[in-house]
This record gives structure tokens, C-alpha cells and sequence, in this order.
């Protein structure tokens, strides 16, 4: 009854199975291999397989049978590496996969005969589906490279009028004294950094989302890191009447600089728009597992339910009150990052009470702390009797040079101005023992970058002249700025008392 069963179950498989004896000719078909070739039962039986391979690989297909014989064994014919096809009894071909055992029968007379079992499918759907699959690919690859083409052109170009625009406002602001002008300032300002946030955002979540971002490794002091977030906040958390508290660390971690800031960057920034009252802390926590560094506030919470939804594109709490600035994308990038950076995040909190970002740095993350003395989280301490730096300012973009001079000449600092890197070195032949400072956009078109014409000038100077480097540039190769002394990068559009800032900076640790 087993052995009925046997047959049946064999003659009635969906495969197409054909029984091929030591000589290489048909002994046995089954239904589905009729059904699959055309033949009738009676025209295979006795035929050699090779009538079913197409003519132009029926030589090689002997030389293959010949090598099974040798070694038998049950194997996929082809090993995936090779298109196999097979031939139908009108002569057309199609795409086929083959398996072949080794079947061992006992005869009492002969001893053991051998027969080889083959197992054969008609992949033709399949094969359309994977060049389908491979031209969508192919096709996905090409937008992806189109779009970051756009974006490398986007990221310099959108960023050039809305620099412009920044600078012309904060010129404003300084020239105003009337309290109903300064407001419209003040409220034209807000509309130009919401502007910025989200052409910053929606470059960055492309360009992840692409690929087109790798990680930059470097050893980075979590104390130079947090000493920048914090002369960054700092004044937004008292205008807003908060606290922001970040601890002095020895901590050190082996990542990207740009990328690990923005992470904290942009955890700090939606702690501080979602807390109304109270603070924000920053806290570290170190074990054998790694490091936490968690971003607390005491703002509105969010709703438990809400939770997994807070790393989502576009996302916002509902704060049942006016809505902080922001498009829903900073913790999106979050995510993206610290995946990109092998880090995890997660989110705890309270409806009501606040909300603590954890993010979590494996073990091997962490190294030494370099030989230097720890540098202390303490605001920056203004000298106004200082004199102000001299500037040479690079940018061949006529209404960014024109509102960066006014804005810098207007603030006190002297100024002069070069179109392009060649004029740049022509001022400098004849200024350079004048220059304190340089400010130069890093694409300057064709011929020598930002940086490069810095380090021209400071092999003629014979001094490590400090500059600012400014670029909506997001690629990888700006993270090698941040290994130049005395340099400061900083992301277009750029908000005017960030450029300051930093020329304050840079001029008070040249003295």
C-alpha cells in the first residue's frame, strides 16, 4: 500500500521529475514534467536528457553529466551561478531551475544500479520578477544619485538667499530703535529661522535616508562637545527663564564629532521647546555596558500611548498651548544618527512632568581622555575692552559678502572683502599683517576651497591665523575641519550672534 502511495505521491508532484539512468537516457517521467515539456510520455522514454537542453548547450551539458557520474552527489545543477535553461518539445526555451540526486536501486543479478532523480521548475515568473526587481533597483539608485546631486546643489544654493536674509535682519535690528520696528524684526527673524530648521532638517532626513552620510571617526572630549552646546542654549534657556544644566565630564568617545553633536544638538533643542518651567539637565551615566547620556526636561511629557510615535517624520506633541517652532523632523534625525553611529535611543516620560532622552553608547565606544586638563562648562566671559578683529572676508556670492560686511562692519569689527580665493590673496599681499581673522565660505567655485586658501595664507603669514569657515556643504568632507586649529565651521544659513560668537571666541584664545 506504501509503495502505491510512494508512486502516486511521485507521479502527481508539482515538480517535473525525470529518472535518468548511468547512460544518461530517460527511464521515468512524471505528469507534471509531460506537462512541462510537451512530450508525451512514450517520446521521452529512452531519450537522452539532452533532448530536452537547448542545442547550443547540449556539449556542455554532457561534459556536466559526465562529471555528476564521477562525483554524485544531491546538488542544485549550476550552483546558482550559472542561467540555466531547458527546451519544450516545440522548440521554445525558458528559465529552469534543476536539482539533481543520486538514486541508488538494488538489482540481485547487476548488484547496484545508479540513476540520477532531476528535479526541474519553470522559473520564467520568478526570473521576470528579480529583473524586475533589478531594474526598480537600478532605477532607485539613479533617483537616489539624482537627488543628491540636487541636494549638493540645493544645500549651497537655497542657503545663499536665506544667508543673505539673516544677515540684512540682524543689520536691521542694529540700525531700529523704534519698539513697534524692532518687533516686526524680532517676529521677521522667527519666520527666517523656521525657515532655516526646516531646509536643515529636510536636507539632513534626505541625505540619511539616501545613504549619502558616513561616519567620520575621531576621538571627541564629550567636554569640547557640551561646551559648544552650551554657549549655544544657554542664553535661548534664560530668555525662557529655564535652567540648563550640563556637569563638567572627563568622558571621551571614539565618533563622529558633526554627527554626535547634532544628536545632542537636537535633543537639547526639543527639551527646551517643550518645557515651559523648570529646566533641562544633562546627566551621564557609565557601566559595563557603556554610557548613557540622558537629556531630562520638565516640560509638557507626552502621552504614553504616543511614546513610540515621538521618533516619526513630522511628529509633534500636542502642548495645548502655543506651538513651539520646530517641523516634527529633529527626532526623526535623532534616530537616523545614532543608528548610523551604532547607538540606540530611548524615551521615558510623564505626562505633565517631563521627559528624559536616553541615549545609549556601547562599552567600545568610550576611550582615554587625551593628556589635557579637563576644560570647565563655564559661560564664555565677555572683555568689552577688547579691540575688534580685523576681518578678511571671502565669498564670491555678492549679497552674502555685501550683508556679512554690513553686519560685521555695524557690530565694529573692521572689515575687507575679496569676491574670490585669487582676489582674497591679493588683499592679504598687501593686508595680510592687518588680518586677525579670516571668514570664507568653504566653495569659493573653481580653484582652491575656504580651507585650502586659509592654509595658503598661513604658510605666508608664518602664523595660525584663525578663521570661520562657512558652508551649507553637509557632506563628509567638512568633517576634517574640526582637526584644523584655531577653526571654527559653521552650517549655513548662519544666524549673525552665532557668527559673532565664535569671531569673540576664536580672537580671545588667539591673544
Amino acid at each position: 500500500m506504501i509503495r502505491g502511495i510512494a508512486q502516486q505521491m511521485v507521479h502527481h508532484s508539482p515538480d517535473a521529475l525525470l529518472l535518468v539512468d548511468q547512460r544518461g537516457q530517460i527511464v521515468y517521467v512524471n505528469a507534471a514534467a509531460v506537462a512541462l515539456f510537451g512530450y508525451p510520455a512514450a517520446q521521452l522514454i529512452g531519450q537522452t536528457i539532452e533532448q530536452l537542453v537547448p542545442e547550443k548547450s547540449r556539449g556542455i551539458h554532457e561534459r556536466y553529466r559526465e562529471g555528476f557520474s564521477a562525483a554524485p552527489a544531491t546538488r542544485e545543477m549550476g550552483a546558482r551561478l550559472v542561467a540555466l535553461s531547458a527546451c519544450r518539445q516545440d522548440g521554445t526555451e525558458f528559465p529552469a531551475e534543476i536539482r539533481l540526486a543520486p538514486i541508488q536501486e538494488h538489482d540481485g543479478e547487476q548488484g547496484s544500479v545508479g540513476y540520477v532523480l532531476a528535479a526541474v521548475r519553470d522559473v520564467t515568473d520568478r526570473r521576470r520578477i528579480t529583473d524586475e526587481l533589478r531594474a526598480a533597483r537600478a532605477e532607485a539608485d539613479s533617483a537616489n544619485q539624482s537627488k543628491s546631486r540636487f541636494l549638493a546643489t540645493a544645500s549651497h544654493d537655497l542657503r545663499q538667499p536665506l544667508q543673505t536674509l539673516q544677515l540684512l535682519n540682524a543689520a536691521l535690528a542694529r540700525r531700529l530703535t523704534g519698539e513697534g520696528e524692532l518687533d516686526l524684526i524680532h517676529r521677521q527673524q522667527g519666520a527666517l529661522d523656521s525657515m532655516a530648521d526646516l531646509l536643515n532638517a529636510l536636507l539632513d532626513v534626505t541625505k540619511l535616508e539616501a545613504g549619502n552620510i558616513r561616519p567620520s571617526l575621531d576621538v571627541v572630549p564629550l567636554v569640547d562637545v557640551f561646551a559648544d552646546l552650551r554657549q549655544q542654549f544657554e542664553a535661548l534657556a534664560a530668555d525662557r527663564g529655564l535652567a540648563l544644566t550640563i556637569p563638567p565630564t572627563d568622558l571621551c568617545l571614539r565618533t563622529d564629532r558633526i554627527l554626535f553633536r547634532q544628536v545632542l544638538q537636537n535633543l537639547l533643542n526639543n527639551a527646551l521647546q517643550y518645557t515651559r518651567e523648570g529646566g533641562v539637565t544633562v546627566s551621564f551615566q557609565q557601566d559595563a555596558a557603556g554610557l548613557a547620556i540622558r537629556v531630562a526636561d520638565t516640560g509638557v511629557g507626552i502621552p504614553a500611548p504616543e511614546l513610540d510615535r515621538v521618533f516619526d517624520e513630522y511628529y509633534r506633541v500636542d502642548t495645548k498651548g502655543p506651538r513651539p517652532r520646530g517641523f516634527g523632523l529633529g527626532l526623526t534625525i535623532v534616530r537616523q544618527i545614532s543608528r548610523l553611529l551604532g547607538y540606540t535611543v530611548k524615551v521615558e516620560s510623564e505626562l505633565g512632568r517631563g521627559t528624559t532622552f536616553a541615549l545609549h553608547v556601547p562599552a567600545g565606544g568610550l576611550v582615554a581622555m587625551p593628556d589635557a586638563a579637563v576644560a570647565q562648562l563655564g559661560p564664555a566671559v565677555a572683555r568689552p575692552d577688547v579691540p575688534k578683529p580685523a576681518l578678511l572676508i571671502v565669498e564670491d556670492d555678492a549679497a552674502v559678502r555685501d550683508a556679512l560686511e554690513l553686519v560685521l562692519s555695524l557690530e565694529g569689527y573692521p572689515t575687507r572683502t575679496a569676491d574670490s580665493g585669487p582676489a582674497a590673496m591679493d588683499v592679504f599681499a598687501d593686508h595680510g599683517t592687518e588680518i586677525d581673522v579670516v571668514v570664507s565660505d568653504f566653495h569659493l567655485g573653481p580653484g582652491k576651497n575656504g580651507l585650502e586658501l586659509l592654509e595658503e595664507m598661513r604658510e605666508i603669514a608664518g602664523r595660525d591665523l584663525p578663521a570661520v569657515i562657512l558652508s551649507g556643504d553637509t557632506s563628509p568632507v567638512l568633517a576634517r575641519i574640526d582637526a584644523v586649529s584655531r577653526v571654527a565651521l559653521l552650517r549655513k544659513p548662519v544666524d549673525a550672534r552665532q557668527l559673532i560668537a565664535r569671531l569673540e571666541e576664536l580672537f580671545g584664545a588667539a591673544e
